[in-house]
């Protein structure tokens, strides 16, 4: 989970820099649509380098759906050992701790890339204006990725606090490490506490598990749309030069001059 855990700083450090200085996706900052024509070839770099990276992204978050897949598991054999021994031993509730705060990095893991992803999405139709009717005419339907992120932060997010709210919290008093492992350490001094505590962690992952794999699939399908309007724009473009190359070569001025056409 190295790679992932760097990941994770990167997708903050965007975040920190679009917040402070309206930049998308760490590529500079955001541009007015009559910005774009002075970048020329190096704005289609740009739009390629942002399919590229959600194709990163997308990968990423399969690692993090496998990793919360087995905080899950971790939470159901610690219930179990609830109903055996009542509470949970210190060594475990340690581990149940580490689990909960790799959950939460998960979470801003993913809140992360869903801002990054609809950044760039916006950038990405700022800079070729057919795109939107490119999605709306798509084969899987008329996509709108920007609605799409926007209900699975709001999903997550009711999630969590309904999580929560049964142990008597909301998401504020969880927002840094430090304040979790106060919130949890509160939590381990009884079985009650132990025992909604794991429910509520469960109760997330589960919800988060099912949240990443959409994640994942809403940025792939970006990435691939991202990717197959570049295609055809390269493709009508070509066909454009090579009709203007073929019109230019039948017009062309004869090198000698007893061969032009009598006027």
């Amino acid at each position: 989970m190295k790679k992932i855990t760097i990941s994770t700083i990167l997708v903050a450090a965007i975040m920190t820099t679009s917040l402070n200085a309206g930049s998308v996706g760490g590529f500079g900052g955001s541009l007015e649509t009559t910005q774009w024509a002075r970048f020329g070839a190096e704005t289609v770099d740009r739009a390629n380098a942002y399919t590229e990276q959600l194709k990163q992204y997308a990968t990423q978050l399969q690692q993090y759906e496998q990793q919360i897949m087995q905080y899950q598991n971790q939470f159901d054999s610690y219930k179990a050992m609830l109903q055996n021994i009542g509470q949970l031993p210190q060594q475990q509730w340690d581990q149940f701790s580490q689990s909960v705060m790799g959950l939460k990095q998960s979470l801003d893991f993913g809140q992360s890339l869903n801002f990054t992803a609809s950044s760039y999405d916006q950038d990405f139709s700022k800079l070729f204006k057919g795109y939107d009717q490119y999605l709306a005419s798509a084969k899987n339907g008329s996509l709108n990725f920007g609605d799409t992120y926007k209900q699975l932060n709001k999903s997550t997010r009711d999630t969590v606090n309904g999580a929560l709210k049964s142990l008597g919290l909301q998401a504020s008093d969880m927002e840094n490490d430090e304040s979790t492992m106060r919130q949890l350490q509160t939590l381990s001094s009884s079985a009650t506490g132990q025992k909604a505590a794991i429910q509520a962690a469960s109760e997330i992952a589960l919800h988060q598990t099912h949240t990443l794999k959409k994640l994942q699939q809403t940025i792939m399908t970006q990435a691939n749309m991202q990717g197959e309007f570049m295609a055809k724009q390269n493709e009508e473009k070509a066909l454009k030069q090579a009709a203007t190359e073929a019109y230019l070569s039948d017009y062309e001025e004869p090198s000698n001059a007893d061969d032009r056409p009598m006027p």
